[in-house]
């Protein structure tokens, strides 16, 4: 996908991109709830190297695409990423990626215990699974975002 030249699309593209979060995000609550061992986490790391690598696309910032600008946008986007310190374009998953996952862990390991609890827990581990999901997803638009509008700039 090109990159967005103006505001607007940004807008249009940042509200697709939300609407994408929300859906996948959706896909860890479920994950999270169901009572089998290792499917949270195996879900869970999936969604986030298809979150990224969703966004970057939807942004005009994946790997391939930057790669097809000329040297001199190419070095302003690697620039602008480093600045902006957004280490997920162009990357599959990343280190960022897996510490974020990790420090999430803490909390899951909560939600993870409170199974026992049978509806209770699964709804906790179910809500806290849906709120980092979304949290991470959000927070790699907002850095796609601040590139491409630096980027029109």
């Amino acid at each position: 996908m090109n990159r967005p030249t103006t505001e607007a699309e940004i807008q249009a593209r940042k509200a697709e991109a939300l609407k994408l979060i929300k859906r996948k995000s959706m896909y860890s609550s479920v994950a999270a709830i169901v009572p089998i061992p290792g499917l949270d986490v195996t879900t869970d790391m999936k969604l986030m190297s298809d979150i990224v690598n969703d966004i970057n696309e939807l942004f005009g910032l994946s790997h391939k695409d930057v790669q097809k600008l000329p040297d001199s946008l190419k070095k302003k986007v690697l620039i602008m990423a480093t600045s902006a310190g957004s280490e997920f374009i162009g990357r599959r998953v990343t280190k960022t990626i897996i510490g974020i996952f990790f420090r999430s862990t803490a909390k899951k390991q909560v939600a993870k215990q409170s199974k026992y609890i049978p509806f209770i827990g699964q709804a906790v581990a179910g809500g806290i699974s849906y709120y980092m999901m979304k949290k991470m997803g959000e927070d790699h638009i907002e850095k796609c975002v601040n590139v491409s509008r630096r980027l029109i700039s």
